[in-house]
């Protein structure tokens, strides 16, 4: 029926794969999860610099919460909505691709520096729930791969936010991070 998952992040894994090739050679040739972290979110894990599996499915709503976007999310809820809440094609689209994620969870903002400097427990709820998110899919990814050999961050809050990485990050030693 023309349904295909895709990857959306596809340039921004293969320059990463590119870069850790020229910065680590050996570890490139090993297995390696990305972490696309921004506004769009995503994850690759890759295998001797060819990819095994990522987050995103068939449209840029699935995976991890990203900006506005929820990432995965249980096609009951969709149903639900519908039924129970009359909601057409369109209002749904645009709860979305536009009210939901980082936004949805914090009412306060999409913009993960807003939320770091936020007091609001509504901030760090959404926060948490990213960052739980991101620590899942290392977990399925190292899974899927038989061990780690390394972790990268990129896109604006993966190579900008400590918190975000040091949140991801902490009590992996059982990964070897």
């Amino acid at each position: 029926e023309g349904v295909r998952r895709y990857g959306f992040h596809g340039l921004s894994y293969e320059y990463l794969v590119s870069r850790l090739a020229e910065l680590d050679p050996a570890r490139a040739k090993g297995r390696v999860v990305f972490c696309h972290l921004g506004s769009g979110a995503s994850m690759c894990a890759t295998l001797g610099g060819r990819s095994v599996t990522s987050t995103m499915g068939f449209s840029a709503l699935d995976g991890l919460a990203m900006g506005t976007r929820p990432g995965q999310i249980d096609p009951g809820v969709l149903l639900y909505l519908m039924d129970r809440k009359g909601m057409g094609a369109k209002a749904i689209s645009d709860l979305l691709y536009k009210q939901s994620g980082l936004k949805g969870l914090s009412g306060i903002s999409n913009d993960m520096r807003e939320l770091e400097a936020s007091a609001d427990p509504r901030a760090r709820q959404a926060i948490d729930y990213f960052v739980a998110r991101i620590r899942r899919e290392i977990g399925a990814f190292a899974a899927v791969l038989g061990g780690l050999d390394a972790i990268a961050f990129s896109g604006g809050i993966g190579e900008n936010s400590r918190l975000i990485r040091e949140l991801v990050l902490r009590g992996m030693e059982w990964l070897g991070v």
